[in-house]
């Protein structure tokens, strides 16, 4: 008879799956049979030896515990007989009784549970030391109530050292004895458990022949197919493992099935964890400023087949508390069928770049060791405010502020008293300034105040309180008084010139305040016709 290759196919598939099925049942009715003992047998066992265990650790522990309060006690009351304070005195003797009573409530613990004549024997000797110890220790507590140091010093050294010293030898054997018992529970506890796993090794062993001749004919059929697909979920793992964003996985039924190490770090969980929750509860996305979510809209568009791109405002809370800015994009997975059957999320963490970023633009038109406004920013707003319709319509005032002797101040008592004395300047200068004005540090001992909408003698009389201020300041450094002196150029400015123009005019007002004399301050007006770089005329306020 012919044979069909489908037939043949049919037969050598048919006895190939034969030994198969019938080994595999085997050795699964073996292992049943080995659980089934062994886990009995041991669940019993350990269930004896873990209560006697405990026992032995809570015996252990509570001796040690109570040792450790007896002798913190005696360096209390030691501590005690080298006070002066009454009141540190009356402090420590409060510390002492709570130490007592912590005592007791841990010798009730002990004295409940069952005690040996060994141990029993132990504890009555440690319990006649403690009671010759608290009664020198509260006659010397009365001793050191009725201002008799002295002799309550003379008593601990005398009576109560030596007792102390006895009552904790005690103490130490009785700690060592629970300690020997303790390992001698574990070496019972490991002596019945080299038995257990011997009876399930013996039977593990019966099992393992039928497994061998099983696997032996599977291995050889599968390997091959075993080593691509290994070979091919390494470079898969491999990859996602090494990326350095957040790779996020999740089912039809938004549950976490993947997440790698990077997302883990993200996220604060790992994938074991949330692989147990719902997508919604391990990942935490809002809109940064209105606070509103983004994850529930990102899976639903996602399981609706539509990719969703995180805006720029994104962050993510992480189960730590940790709040980073991401960016990303969430994308679906499609099942062979075409169905979409999950999607993937990739999303770096741009906190650090962006926090970055942020320094970077503060840094460019702030002043580090103030906190103010550099030049930069204040050039910005001089035009900005030339630009307003309120220059149009009210007077404003510029003010260049030049510290004298400085120089003098950082020579003399170096970098960190002269950086000290100009923060608290520019403190100063802040307060004497409105809010409306502007404030800014223009170079080392130069400051710049832009006093908007500012009547004239307004601005004038803001001039004459900061050069008082500053003349008035005095620094206290390391025992010497330092002090610096000012020159203040005032310039009153239109919106017909430009910022050039009004700086110009007001350092014009400065040099001349400092060719007049410490302490000056001088105004300048811009000239009637267009500034053409001509000197105006200056007025000394002082």
């Amino acid at each position: 008879m012919a044979n069909y290759p489908g037939e043949n196919g049919g037969r050598c598939l048919h006895s190939a799956q034969m030994p198969v099925i019938t080994g595999f049942g085997i050795m699964i009715l073996l292992l049943i049979g080995v659980a089934a003992i062994g886990v009995s047998h041991i669940r019993i066992l350990s269930g004896q030896l873990t209560a006697i265990v405990a026992e032995r650790n809570l015996k252990s522990e509570l001796a040690s515990s109570m040792k450790g309060l007896h002798d913190a006690r005696y360096q209390a009351i030691l501590l005690v007989s080298n006070l002066d304070d009454p009141f540190e005195r009356d402090e420590q003797r409060m510390y002492f009784s709570e130490m007592a009573r912590e005592f007791i409530v841990l010798r009730d613990r002990f004295l409940a549970l069952s005690l040996d004549e060994t141990e029993l024997a132990a504890w009555n000797e440690v319990r006649k030391g403690v009671r010759i110890v608290e009664s020198i220790t509260n006659e010397a507590f009365d001793l050191m109530q009725a201002d008799q140091r002295d002799q309550a010093k003379r008593m601990i050294q005398r009576d109560l050292r030596p007792h102390q010293i006895n009552m904790m030898g005690q103490w130490s054997h009785l700690v060592e004895m629970q300690r020997a018992k303790n390992a001698e529970a574990v070496d019972a506890a490991t002596a019945v458990s080299k038995r257990a796993r011997g009876l399930v090794l013996g039977l593990s062993t019966m099992a393992l022949l039928v497994a061998v001749g099983v696997a032996i004919f599977v291995v050889r059929v599968s390997r091959r197919m075993e080593a691509d697909l290994f070979q091919e979920r390494e470079h898969a793992v491999v990859t996602l493992r090494s990326l350095g964003d957040a790779v996020i996985r999740f089912d039809q039924e938004k549950r976490v099935s993947y997440l790698n190490p990077a997302a883990e770090t993200l996220l604060g969980t790992d994938e074991d964890r949330a692989a147990t929750l719902p997508a919604g509860e391990v990942l935490h996305l809002y809109e940064r400023e209105s606070r509103a979510d983004l994850t529930t809209p990102m899976l639903d568009d996602v399981l609706n087949g539509m990719a969703f791109v995180l805006p720029s405002s994104a962050s993510l809370l992480s189960s730590l508390g940790m709040e980073y800015e991401v960016e990303g994009k969430c994308s679906c997975i499609h099942g062979p069928d075409g169905g979409i059957i999950g999607g993937v999320l990739v999303m770096s963490d741009v906190t650090e770049a962006r926090e970055l970023q942020h320094k970077l633009l503060w840094h460019s038109d702030h002043d580090v060791l103030t906190g103010l406004s550099n030049r930069y920013a204040f050039e910005e707003r001089l035009a900005q405010s030339l630009s307003s319709k309120r220059a149009l319509e009210s007077s404003s005032s510029l003010l260049i502020v030049s510290l004298d002797h400085l120089k003098q101040v950082r020579e003399q008592a170096g970098h960190a008293c002269s950086d000290d004395l100009v923060r608290q300047l520019s403190r100063l200068l802040n307060i004497r300034v409105r809010d409306s004005d502007f404030l800014a540090r223009m170079g080392e001992d130069e400051f710049g105040i832009l006093l908007q909408s500012c009547p004239d003698e307004m601005a004038e009389r803001i001039a004459d309180q900061i050069r008082d201020s500053v003349v008035g300041f005095r620094q206290s450094w390391q025992g010497n008084t330092y002090q610096v002196g000012v020159h203040i150029g005032v310039a009153h400015y239109s919106s017909e010139q430009s910022g050039e123009e009004c700086l110009a005019l007001a350092y014009a007002a400065l040099h001349e305040a400092e060719t007049q004399g410490p302490g000056r301050v001088v105004v300048r007006r811009p000239a009637t016709s267009p500034f053409n770089g001509v000197r105006p005329e200056a007025d000394p306020v002082a």
